[in-house]
């Protein structure tokens, strides 16, 4: 059953800026899962192997998804009375485009060619600058312009290409 009230529609987003109108571009629906955080549009995770349920955050190997939608969102989740919800749309990190996000770490700087990874902790979800192809983190994404920028709702995005470059040992 529905629960929510929901935020601004441009609070937290994910945005397509080339690419992900094609045909053949990659999304993948799937269940919401609980690791104590919400869910929010732009988020990074991936799909639990044994419950096939969506978790935040960056395990190596496992395919990086993007949030389109949030937990709370109406084509996630529903209101009050209604009794639909519970899936997320996400797309894929091997697709080409270009995405856009307000859920990246503060305070950092996202230079273009920067290698992104999943931050941890009280950042889980977000992405983060990593240390590079050989620092020992799985990459994600590749900053394509210098960030963070404000977007046409005033709210700080990172751009970026997404990528699936598990660490190998």
């Amino acid at each position: 059953m529905g629960s929510i009230t929901p935020l601004q529609m441009f609070d937290h987003e994910l945005n397509p800026i080339k690419g992900w109108w094609d045909m053949h571009a990659l999304d993948k629906r799937v269940a919401i899962g609980t690791n104590g955080v919400t869910v929010q549009r732009g988020m990074v995770g991936y799909i639990h192997p044994t419950t096939l349920d969506f978790i935040l955050g960056v395990v190596n190997g496992y395919m990086p998804l993007f949030t389109f939608p949030g937990e709370n969102d109406f084509d996630a989740n529903s209101d009050v009375g209604n009794i639909s919800g519970g899936w997320l749309n996400t797309l894929v990190a091997t697709g080409g485009y270009e995405l856009e996000s307000t859920e990246f770490v503060a305070g950092q700087t996202y230079d273009p060619q920067t290698p992104l990874t999943g931050a941890t902790a009280g950042d889980l979800g977000k992405l983060t600058p990593s240390a590079g192809w050989a620092g020992g983190d799985m990459i994600v994404g590749i900053v394509s312009e210098q960030g963070p920028r404000t977007n046409d709702h005033g709210k700080d995005v990172v751009r970026f290409w997404p990528v699936f470059a598990p660490v190998h040992s």
